[in-house]
């Protein structure tokens, strides 16, 4: 009798551990999908009804992410969803978006690197149900990226380039056959690659769970990435004020904003061991990285401070010494007569000298 009101007691407690469950990664799923002003912006940039890019929309969303009217992660990561998507006409336009996004506003490059988009084109490269013409204009833009001297400091972009190219037998390094490239692109393109999209986009109702899960490792690579590149940054050798660094607190900030969201996946992840293997590892290497972020802090303030107190302080100069020896020696040979002199005078005029004072 016991035992069966055990096992109906396990059975209640799994059914309802199961039903909560569902209901934080439903709500999981609306904090991550709930529509902003910025994918609205990015939803009409890239409508489908569009012919040409809409540039003067482009200009007005590049003038709003740097007067900080318009969150930057956010615009990058609408782009992202519109890539990941099966509409050749947004595709093409998402493209144009993001280049004149990294063209014209600062830190974009960050956020294109740490939210994943350079996967997503890849996965449109290599894509061979995908149009010819937006997969030939993902390839252009990471070669170039991955080529460019200026993003040095985010090594994704030219890793992202060189397994593209390692793979596909690119030679980016010689720009003298220029034709080999070429037809190893073509070759690329023509090969299918049966991945299919991530689950950032609607998915249908029945497969709610699967989007979820998917949501939460898209949720796992983001941070991940910008876990890595904060990391890197705070690594840099010969870089004084780490701490101090635009970007770098800018990374900062997003992995804290990061941190609640993976403890959340820890929490409602029941049926998946290797997402919850992974929240794991990226919490603990989470808190480790934000610890060194805050002990590096600390330390740069204080050889700051240090600093200013010893560039503050009095320093004595060349003159002060004279004045000292002048202290140190109060009476003079001439000083010394002077006196004398003055107190013989007083004797006479008391009538008090003495033979003593003749000899």
């Amino acid at each position: 009798m016991d035992k069966l009101k055990i096992a109906e007691w396990g059975e209640k407690l799994k059914t309802g551990g199961a039903q909560m469950s569902r209901m934080v990664s439903e709500k999981f799923k609306d904090i991550l999908q709930a529509p902003t002003l910025e994918s609205k912006m990015v939803d009409e940039a890239t409508l489908e009804t569009l012919e040409e890019p809409n540039w003067g929309m482009n200009m007005r969303i590049c003038a709003q992410i740097n007067n900080h009217e318009f969150n930057a992660a956010e615009i990058v990561r609408a782009i992202k969803r519109k890539i990941s998507g099966k509409s050749p006409v947004s595709q093409r336009l998402s493209l144009e978006l993001l280049e004149a996004c990294a063209m014209n506003c600062e830190r974009i490059f960050s956020e294109v690197a740490s939210e994943g988009v350079l996967d997503e084109m890849v996965w449109l490269v290599k894509n061979g149900e995908g149009d010819s013409e937006n997969r030939s204009r993902a390839f252009q833009l990471i070669r170039a990226w991955g080529r460019s001297k200026d993003l040095a400091y985010l090594p994704v972009f030219k890793q992202t380039y060189m397994s593209l190219e390692g793979e596909n037998g690119l030679n980016a390094r010689s720009e003298e056959n220029p034709m080999r490239g070429q037809s190893s692109l073509e070759s690329l393109m023509q090969r299918p690659v049966p991945v299919p999209p991530p689950g950032s986009y609607p998915v249908p109702n029945q497969e709610q769970a699967r989007g979820a899960m998917m949501d939460k490792r898209e949720q796992i690579e983001i941070t991940r990435n910008s876990l890595e590149l904060l990391s890197s940054m705070l690594n840099t050798e010969g870089k004084l004020n780490h701490t101090e660094d635009e970007l770098t607190v800018s990374l900062m900030e997003k992995c804290k904003q990061s941190q609640p969201l993976i403890q959340m996946i820890i929490e409602s992840t029941t049926d998946d061991e290797s997402v919850l293997f992974e929240a794991l590892h990226l919490n603990d290497e989470l808190q480790r990285v934000l610890s060194i972020y805050e002990k590096t802090d600390e330390t740069e303030k204080k050889a700051l401070s240090m600093v200013d107190q010893e560039s503050s302080g009095p320093k004595p100069t060349v003159e002060e010494h004279p004045v000292k020896q002048k202290d140190e020696h109060p009476e003079s040979p001439g000083s010394s007569n002077k006196t004398g002199k003055e107190d013989k005078q007083v004797k006479i005029e008391l009538g008090l000298s003495s033979d003593e004072d003749e000899k």
